[in-house]
């Protein structure tokens, strides 16, 4: 077959315009599990057995677990070497995010110390906005604060005495998003709390609803910090175990958006 000398450059021709205007793209590896400097993915902690890892270390915690400690604080000690890591304490200097460089003795003990992080720094975000909140945004609170279809929520209001659970479900729900939100959500109905606020005089209540739901807050993880159960709840199918962290500027954020206006950052990646 004879092929002319004009077909000939002209192939050559494409073939080299053709290798200018579509790079080459580059291969995608599959996460490694096994690789804590690669980071956390959500779905190591079902392939690496995270929940089966901590279970097992709680039903035989070492000796050098101090007396009445929560497991989490002596776990993080364990794992890290850092003997002042507490993460049980809401908007605590003690509770930091981990190294991934730190020849952890398996990387389950790298997932396991940073859900403990992961975990603290949610209900810290939260924490921290609410301030913010009941300051530039009172009606947001005060509209999370009106019950509406409690009886499908812990059905909790009898003569405007109503659970600061409603109040907290409400406002979370309205601004965040799955999975966490959902953990959360759980985590609220296994440990209901008995505080109430006076929902038909939201504004004038004694002390201010802000105040109890930081408080609130603060219960929660350290109920969840020191009961694995509660904790492994909220871990489970890695929805602590993602390399993006809450913040409160990614709360102002939503709230603002609700309230008519948008400020700050959204998402601020892990260092």
């Amino acid at each position: 077959m004879y092929f002319s000398q004009q077909l000939i450059a002209f192939v050559a021709a494409t073939l080299v315009t053709s290798s200018l205007t579509s790079p080459v793209q580059p291969l995608t590896r599959p996460f490694n599990c096994n690789d804590p400097k690669q980071g956390v993915n959500k779905n190591c902690w079902n392939e690496l057995k995270v929940e089966e890892h901590l279970t097992d270390w709680v039903a035989h915690l070492p000796a050098r677990c101090k007396k009445g400690e929560a497991w989490s604080v002596c776990y993080d000690r364990v794992a890290t070497t850092n003997l002042e890591q507490d993460c049980t304490q809401i908007n605590s200097t003690k509770c930091q995010p981990f190294d991934p460089d730190f020849p952890y003795i398996h990387p389950q003990w790298y997932y396991g110390a940073y859900n403990t992080w992961s975990i603290n720094n949610f209900f810290t975000s939260w924490y921290k906005a609410i301030d913010i909140i009941a300051k530039e945004y009172p009606a947001v609170i005060v509209n999370a604060s009106k019950p509406e279809d409690i009886d499908t929520f812990l059905a909790f209001k009898n003569n405007g005495q109503t659970s600061i659970d409603v109040a907290l479900r409400n406002l979370i729900i309205k601004t965040d998003s799955e999975p966490q939100r959902d953990a959360l959500m759980a985590a609220i109905s296994a440990y209901p709390s008995t505080v109430k606020y006076d929902s038909n005089n939201i504004e004038t209540a004694n002390p201010p609803v802000a105040a109890l739901l930081k408080t609130r807050l603060t219960q929660l993880l350290k109920h969840v910090e020191s009961d694995l159960l509660a904790f492994l709840a909220m871990a489970a199918e890695g929805a602590f175990s993602q390399p993006k962290r809450l913040s409160e500027g990614a709360i102002i954020v939503k709230v603002s958006g609700m309230a008519g206006s948008l400020v700050g950052t959204e998402w601020t990646e892990t260092a």
